[in-house]
């Protein structure tokens, strides 16, 4: 985890909004912790620290950097093949029916930062 941030700082361009710090680390370690006890017990410990780490990077992250920053992911945890997305149902159906009310275009990458400010909303504000 430390490794992956140092490469980070290493690797990606240098942005002023980018925080691979400790205020950074915590926040990551507290949603993983909140996660991991939302899962079932069984669960894949890896794969739901990857996919945290990458859905709580990933929205702050500018273009360029995502390809980079997927490949240091999956350099670091070989194991684990493309976690899948986390679902919030509600969001997403609330979402989706307001792009359909607004007859606003409903563009996928659009719709995926309405689900990454979510999620920052939720590490930021814990509602």
């Amino acid at each position: 985890f430390c490794i992956l941030y140092a490469l980070c700082e290493q690797q990606l361009s240098k942005q002023r909004h980018y925080d691979f710090g400790l205020r950074n680390i915590l926040s990551v370690l507290r949603t993983s912790g909140t996660v991991k006890r939302s899962e079932p017990p069984d669960a894949d410990e890896e794969m739901l620290f990857m996919r945290t780490v990458r859905d709580m990077n990933l929205s702050k992250l500018v273009a360029d950097d995502v390809p980079l920053f997927l490949a240091l992911l999956k350099d670091l945890f070989p194991k684990v093949t493309d976690p899948p997305k986390k679902v919030y149902a509600n969001i997403e159906k609330g979402t989706r029916s307001l792009i359909e009310r607004n007859k606003i275009i409903d563009w996928e990458t659009w719709f995926l930062k309405v689900i990454q400010l979510y999620e920052t909303s939720l590490v930021r504000h814990g509602f």
